[in-house]
C-alpha cells in the first residue's frame, strides 16, 4: 500500500542487488530524506552494511542497528547462544546438526521439542520433533536449532522496547498474542511486569538502534525470550495504537534531538484485533484524496508480475462482494 499512499513513491531494485544503495542515495538526495527506516529484514541488512556511507552522502539518519547486532536476532542459534552469555532467559537449545547434542537435549526435556529454521521467518520451516527419529533426521537438515517446547499459545508475548541513542530504554509495551503462520493477529496489552523486565534486560544488554521486539512464553513460572527481532517489527502499528508509537519517537529522538519516553496506554482487558484483508477491488486510496505520482517510467519485471496478478485478483473479486478478508486457520505449533 505504501506505493499508493505516500506523497512520493518509487520502485526499489532488490535490496541485495548492486544497484540498491546507490539507488537510495541517490532518491535520499532527490527528496531531501532526513531518516531511512524498514521493517523489511534484508532491507535492513543492506542499509546497516552500507550504513557509514548513506549517512555520509546524504546527511539522513539510518534508523538500523549495527550488522553485529541485527545477527543477535538474525540467527536463531545465536539468539539462544547469546541469550544464555548474558545470564537472561533462553529456551534449553541444540545445534540441529550435532546428533549427540539434539538426542542429550530430548533426553533432558523430553518430547515434543520444537526444530526451527535458523534463520528462519514467520513460521516457516518449523517441525515438530517427537521421536528419536524425528531427532535424527533433523540432524540431515541444514542450519537448524532444535530448542524445548516453551508453556503453551496462551502465555505467548510480544514486547516492543524503545532504546535511546545512550544504548538507554526508554519504554516497552507488553501484548499477549495470538498468531496466524507467524503473524500476530490477536493482541491484548496488560502491564505484565515480570515479562517487560525480561524483555528491558534484553534490549538493554543488545542496545540496538531504536526498536526491538522481544518475543517470549512463560514457561515454568518464568518468561523465557525464543526470538528478537532487532528491527520495527510487524507489529509496530498495533503497539502504536496504544500510544507505544516507536517510529514517531526514532524519529523525534534520533533525528531531531527530542527528549522522548514513549508510555503505552493500558487498556485493562481490552484487546486490538488486526486483521489482514486483502482488497481485491483495484483502488487502495482514500476517496477524493490525489493519487501520489509514482517515480519510475518503467516498472521492473517483478512490479509488472505484481500488477498483473493484482489486476487478475482484481477481475476475481469484483461484483458485490468487492474485498476479501483472509481468516486466521490455527496457530503454528510450538513457535
Amino acid at each position: 500500500m505504501g506505493l499508493y499512499t505516500s506523497d512520493a513513491a518509487y520502485i526499489s531494485p532488490r535490496a541485495d542487488d548492486a544497484a540498491f544503495v546507490p539507488w537510495l542515495i541517490d532518491v535520499c538526495n532527490r527528496e531531501g530524506v532526513r531518516a531511512v527506516l524498514s521493517g523489511v529484514e534484508p532491507v535492513v541488512a543492506a542499509i546497516s552494511a552500507q550504513r557509514a556511507q548513506i549517512e555520509a552522502e546524504t546527511g539522513a539518519v539510518c534508523l538500523v542497528s549495527p550488522p553485529q547486532v541485527l545477527a543477535v536476532g538474525d540467527d536463531k542459534l545465536r539468539t539462544c547462544q547469546w541469550l544464555e552469555a548474558h545470564g537472561l532467559n533462553t529456551p534449553r537449545y541444540a545445534d540441529g546438526s550435532d546428533r549427540d547434542a539434539v538426542r542429550k537435549l530430548a533426553a533432558e526435556a523430553g518430547y515434543p521439542l520444537i526444530a526451527k529454521p535458523r534463520g528462519g521467518k514467520s513460521a516457516e520451516g518449523i517441525l515438530t520433533l517427537r521421536s528419536d527419529a524425528d531427532a535424527d533426521y533433523i540432524a540431515t537438515r541444514p542450519r537448524y536449532v532444535v530448542e524445548e517446547m516453551l508453556g503453551d499459545s496462551e502465555s505467548e508475548y510480544t514486547v516492543g522496547c524503545f532504546v535511546d541513542r545512550n544504548g538507554m530504554v526508554r519504554g516497552s509495551i507488553a501484548m499477549r498474542r495470538s498468531l496466524h503462520q507467524g503473524t500476530t493477529v490477536f493482541a491484548q496489552v496488560g502491564d505484565y511486569p515480570d515479562v517487560r523486565a525480561e524483555a528491558e534486560r534484553i534490549a538493554a544488554a543488545l542496545k540496538p538502534v531504536a526498536s526491538c521486539n522481544v518475543q517470549m512464553r512463560v514457561h515454568l513460572g518464568r518468561p523465557v525470550t525464543f526470538e528478537i527481532n532487532v528491527r520495527f517489527s510487524g507489529t509496530t502499528p498495533m503497539r502504536a495504537r496504544f500510544g507505544f508509537n516507536e517510529v514517531e519517537a526514532a524519529l523525534r529522538h534520533y533525528v531531531l534531538g527530542e527528549d522522548v519516553t514513549p508510555a503505552a496506554r493500558h487498556r485493562g482487558d481490552r484487546s486490538a484485533l488486526l486483521e489482514r484483508a486483502v482488497r481485491l477491488t483495484g483502488s487502495v486510496h482514500r476517496a477524493g484524496s490525489r493519487r501520489p505520482s509514482v517515480r519510475s517510467t518503467r516498472l521492473p519485471d517483478h512490479a509488472r508480475r505484481l500488477r498483473s496478478s493484482e489486476a487478475m485478483m482484481s477481475r476475481e473479486g469484483s461484483g458485490d462482494k468487492g474485498s476479501k478478508t483472509l481468516e486466521p486457520s490455527g496457530t503454528p505449533e510450538g513457535l
